[in-house]
């Protein structure tokens, strides 16, 4: 009770963070009710498990090819503006989508789809670099959960009803609220009054290329840095088995939409729990908060390996809860840990390192599975994307477990200087 009045208190108190956490609740609610009705429109139009997976491809392979520029944008220019541009433009692109049905051609929803991961690769780095300019210290991993907790509530509740709405009104619908949430994200941002960087004389920022390059070496320099950059890849690598969502739920099910919408409904839901469960159990440790990572991604693969067992849907999405209670622990921590172990100069550029590398393995592990699942079928796939799961987790935990001794108490950024 007390953590969650603390909670209560960061909402109530910094308005700017209230802003920025309503504008995120806001333009994830948007995202999945476009997610849903996409799969299966494109299922429809081309009945292949293969471009159904495409789908994500064409979702996260932009953000990695972008993520060297996109980071050293944010890093350079206002990060505010980056946010309000890139949700402003990703509201007119998704317009296009109406289009989709008429046409019948599946080439220009993933052209929609992949313009999407634009804004994205722009919007995410910026608003993640920002964070830790906008709520004190103390208030950093609660934050970090709070806005973990942003996607994981809108997965779970604009999932589910982005499932129904298509199949009860129509798939436009959903893509004209979409299109809509950004535009109200990007008005919530426009009012966040603290400065989104530390102040910084021009002089200090490099060129591009320059710049890049330094954030390679910061990141080889810092052990702990490097360590936390493959945990979101890592893990990406190995979750192949979320992409068969929709493969699930027609497939085997025989569920349409809905059933996807359950499903996804389910992960966000486990999403938003499990950080909150974490930070209750393992309290304001910074060395204990980091070091859930690995055993999060091991518990995720344990409950897909049961997920690949299940008889029903409700089972089925129990098991997608429990699974991503732990993914989305290990989300939320990796994001922090990199957030109180990187200096503003270099933030941005750490974050849209991650941000790249974890959708260029997202990309990878779901292209491959909607692959295998054409071949071998959608049970033998989630079963050994879980026991992937459960080899990485252990064997990171084992491996990185040294770096997060100087993590304890109070977040402490590294230094740059000397």
């Amino acid at each position: 009770m007390a953590d969650g009045r603390t909670y209560r208190q960061l909402l109530r108190n910094n308005p700017d963070f209230r802003r920025l956490y309503a504008a995120q609740l806001i333009s994830f609610a948007g995202d999945w009710f476009l997610t849903v009705p996409v799969l299966g429109l494109i299922f429809d139009l081309t009945g292949s498990e293969i471009a159904t997976s495409a789908v994500f491809v064409a979702a996260t392979l932009p953000i990695f090819l972008l993520s060297p520029i996109t980071g050293a944008i944010a890093d350079r220019f206002d990060r505010r503006k980056i946010m309000i541009a890139a949700d402003v433009g990703r509201a007119l692109g998704v317009l296009a989508l109406l289009a989709v049905d008429d046409l019948r051609s599946p080439a220009l929803a993933f052209a929609v789809v992949a313009f999407e991961a634009v804004g994205a690769a722009f919007f995410f780095p910026a608003s993640q670099s920002a964070l830790p300019n906008l709520v004190d210290d103390a208030d950093l991993s609660r934050a970090n959960v709070l806005l973990g907790s942003a996607w994981g509530t809108m997965a779970a509740v604009g999932a589910a009803l982005g499932g129904v709405i298509a199949d009860v009104f129509s798939r436009d619908v959903a893509f004209g609220v979409d299109a809509v949430s950004f535009l109200v994200s990007a008005v919530l941002v426009t009012r966040v009054r603290r400065s989104f960087a530390e102040a910084r004389d021009d002089r200090e920022r490099t060129k591009f290329l320059p710049a890049v390059k330094e954030a390679i070496a910061f990141a080889r320099t810092h052990p702990a840095v490097a360590a936390l950059l493959t945990s979101k890849s890592g893990f990406g690598l190995v979750a192949g088995a979320v992409a068969l969502f929709p493969l699930i739920s027609i497939e085997l099910f025989d569920a349409g939409d809905a059933g996807t919408g359950v499903l996804f409904g389910a992960r966000g839901l486990g999403a938003l729990v499990g950080p909150f469960l974490v930070r209750r159990w393992f309290g304001a440790s910074d060395r204990r908060l980091v070091s859930t990572i690995g055993p999060s991604i091991a518990f995720w693969g344990i409950a897909y390996v049961a997920l690949s067992q299940a008889p029903t849907l409700a089972l089925a999405g129990v098991a997608v809860a429990f699974a991503h209670m732990g993914g989305g622990n290990q989300w939320a921590m990796s994001t922090y840990g990199l957030q109180v172990t990187t200096p503003d100069s270099v933030r941005g550029r750490i974050m849209s390192a991650d941000f790249g590398l974890v959708t260029l393995a997202i990309s990878t592990s779901f292209l491959t599975a909607g692959v295998l699942a054409s071949v071998v079928g959608v049970e033998p796939v989630v079963a050994g994307s879980g026991a992937l799961g459960i080899v990485f987790g252990l064997a990171w935990a084992a491996r990185t477990r040294r770096h997060w001794e100087h993590l304890d108490g109070a977040p402490t950024r590294i230094d740059t200087s000397g």
